[in-house]
């Protein structure tokens, strides 16, 4: 049986009974210990399950973890993404970056470059403290603390008037019309950022493109994407979705 072939019954049976230990998945396929690491370690990577001590957690797939619980998951991969990322931004640039757990790694790998960051996430702004640049525009307005990101009707007017160079931003869910998000709100502010911008760059792992949770606002359509960085290759049914025009692109290799 093939890794992905795996992988799709581990989460059924994660969905039965929340928890796997490493052991029960060797015994289960009849596999070796190491091969059942090797599958535990890539449904963590992508964040399809919450790794814990001999194995494995489900994530509830009907509601979004928070930013807090998604920061928890290691990702060599979300690294990846965010140093493909990085090379879409240029100095002098005015970017957007949304809230996400990759951008905020892009964010880290930005200190010290000469351009400005328009955000609406407390994280990203935190992860800009540690160099004089770049500039950071931090979007006033109430906070969001599950997810911890502002919002304001200011902010949004803010944004308005903006014309950024790039705006990259994250995204929960993912259909054949647009990315979705589970917050109104953010769905809106990010919805703008997207429409304003001369180039839109999304960040979205594969898991997102057959994932059922609780996302119901429109972010954006898919035909205003430029550039779709994803963690591993995205099969051809996915990549129709999108226009030719996309560059798509895995956190490995260019495709």
């Amino acid at each position: 049986m093939q890794q992905e072939e795996r992988l799709k019954i581990i989460m059924q049976l994660l969905h039965e009974r929340t928890r796997l230990t490493t052991r029960e998945i060797a015994e289960h396929f009849a596999i070796s210990f190491d091969t059942a690491r090797r599958d535990v370690i890539k449904l963590t990577a992508t964040g399809q399950a919450m790794r814990i001590h001999g194995g494995l957690m489900a994530i509830n797939q009907q509601d979004v973890p928070d930013f807090l619980a998604r920061s928890q998951i290691q990702s060599p991969l979300k690294k990846k993404m965010a140093q493909v990322a990085k090379k879409f931004i240029h100095q002098g640039d005015l970017a957007y970056i949304g809230p996400s757990t990759t951008l905020q790694l892009l964010c880290q790998l930005l200190n010290g470059e000469d351009l400005t960051v328009v955000t609406n996430s407390i994280d990203n702004a935190l992860a800009l403290l540690a160099s004089p640049l770049p500039k950071v525009k931090l979007l006033a307005g109430d906070l969001a603390k599950d997810n911890r990101w502002t919002y304001s009707a200011a902010a949004l007017a803010s944004l308005k008037l903006m014309r950024p160079n790039i705006a990259l931003v994250g995204t929960s869910l993912v259909r054949q019309d647009g990315i979705y998000l589970p917050n109104s709100k953010d769905a809106e502010l990010i919805r703008t950022a997207t429409t304003r911008a001369r180039k839109v760059v999304v960040i979205a792992e594969k898991f997102k493109f057959i994932n059922e949770n609780n996302s119901p606002f429109l972010a954006t359509s898919l035909d205003k994407i430029d550039v779709l960085i994803t963690d591993v290759s995205l099969p051809d049914e996915y990549r129709t979705w999108f226009n030719p025009r996309t560059q798509i692109i895995s956190g490995s290799r260019k495709e």
